[in-house]
């Protein structure tokens, strides 16, 4: 029988959590997602980092596509102030605007940006639907939506492997995070389901990692 989902807090609003994030290794992964979105979208240009965390994934974007404008959104005090000392130490306080807003209810009007993008947001909320509903909304007509999360394990024993794998030289609290963190997350056909009832093609999603689904969808002109 198939894990059930176990949800986790919806953010991650303690220093520690913060600091525990922040420092593990998110370089593999946030390049590979770099690579996977500019392929899809090269000329990257104002953009929505929805759950951005401490802001690494859009500082590697500006420095690959130096005219991207980004606003980098997360419900974390904690992350952000760390997000802002990042962006400061890189030089990227002109293209990355950072702002503590809800997901949920974004402030911008209909068809602000011509790209939303969200890397590990999804697992957090509860309802899932209700933010990335809002990420069409204020998707441009032609505008790619991009975001990739991890995929829930089917068994204890895949969990455990993962875990093995990709926080090895981990903490015990870092491992604990990602522990909690693939229990928290979809399944690819749960994904799917959520997809239908947004009107977007269920195949936009695809598993893209191990331990990754990727959803990429083009919004029509």
């Amino acid at each position: 029988m198939s894990l059930v989902r176990v949800l986790e807090p919806e953010v991650m609003d303690t220093d520690e959590d913060a600091r525990a994030y922040d420092s593990m290794d998110h370089a593999a992964v946030n390049a590979a997602f770099c690579d996977a979105l500019l392929s899809h979208n090269p000329g990257l240009a104002y953009a929505l980092d929805v759950g951005t965390g401490t802001c690494l994934l859009p500082i590697e974007l500006c420095r690959r596509a130096p005219a991207a404008r980004i606003k980098a959104i997360d419900l974390s005090a904690a992350m952000l102030d760390l997000g802002r000392r990042h962006v400061e130490q890189a030089g990227l306080t002109e293209a990355i605007a950072l702002a503590l807003v809800d997901a949920k209810a974004l402030p911008e009007p209909d068809e602000t940006f011509s790209a939303v993008l969200s890397n590990s947001i999804v697992h957090h909320v509860p309802e899932p639907a209700q933010v990335l509903r809002e990420m069409l909304r204020v998707l441009q007509p032609g505008g790619l939506l991009f975001v990739r999360d991890l995929v829930r394990p089917e068994d204890e024993a895949s969990i455990a492997a993962l875990v093995d794998t990709y926080a090895a030289n981990d903490t015990a609290y870092q491992r604990a995070l990602f522990d909690a963190s693939l229990r928290a997350a979809l399944s690819l056909d749960e994904v799917r389901e959520l997809l239908r009832s947004l009107r977007i093609p269920p195949e936009c999603a695809q598993m893209t990692s191990d331990r990754h689904w990727t959803l990429a969808f083009r919004r029509a002109s």
